[in-house]
């Protein structure tokens, strides 16, 4: 029996050793090098993907110079641009002033009246409106001195309008002049004649103590 448990001991520790041996083998085999030719198949690797990255680069550069040369011929062409248009600015201030032609329509209604120039309204309103102004600022209302009033100023004012009224136009002037006591004046005027060659035009003025209304007619005659 003692014989058989020594036997069976050696064939344990057989084993064991055995295990041992192996253990130390395969770690042994594996940091070995093998060959030194993979060291030289990783330089070629890595020298073919140098190679390979320069390509990338002359792309780029050839993108950039691409991308300079539509830069400079943008401005090459908004400069063309601006220096026509401000040649066009330099010409068109060149052109002498002319004076302003008055068109007057050619379809003239049957019936009516064909004058050469028309009444100038709108000047002649602003006109008045300046005048009343400055006779009427300071004036005061008085029942007595009315009439006076009225006349004088219905005077002066075709005077002044007379001088900025086209030839063979016949002018009326209408004044009211009354006291400003809060109360309100409704004032309408009514008259037949040629709607093409005939015009008017009214203004209105009032101070603290009264107010006055002008209506003045440009009538044409042939």
């Amino acid at each position: 029996m003692e014989a058989m448990n020594k036997k069976l001991g050696a064939v344990k520790l057989s084993k064991v050793t055995f295990r041992a041996t192996n253990r130390d083998v395969i770690p042994a085999t594996v940091k070995e090098p093998a060959d030194p030719q993979p060291s030289k198949g990783i330089s070629n690797v890595k020298s073919s993907q140098n190679d390979g990255s320069t390509k990338p680069k002359d792309v780029k550069k050839q993108a950039s110079t691409i991308s300079l040369r539509g830069l400079l011929a943008a401005q090459h062409f908004t400069m063309t641009l601006k220096n026509r248009a401000a040649l066009r600015r330099k010409s068109r201030s060149r052109t002498p002033n002319r004076k302003p032609v008055t068109i007057i329509n050619e379809q003239v209604p049957a019936g009516s009246a064909n004058p050469p120039q028309r009444f100038p309204y709108a000047q002649v309103k602003e006109l008045i409106q300046e005048f009343l102004t400055a006779r009427l600022r300071h004036v005061t209302y008085d029942p007595d001195k009315s009439g006076d009033l009225t006349k004088n100023l219905c005077e002066d004012i075709k005077k002044m309008v007379r001088r900025y009224t086209p030839p063979r136009y016949k002018l009326i002037c209408n004044m009211a002049i009354g006291s400003k006591n809060r109360e309100d004046i409704l004032m309408t005027s009514q008259c037949l004649w040629d709607s093409y060659s005939d015009n008017v035009t009214s203004c209105n003025y009032e101070n603290s103590t009264m107010f006055c209304v002008v209506t003045v007619y440009a009538v044409y005659f042939e």
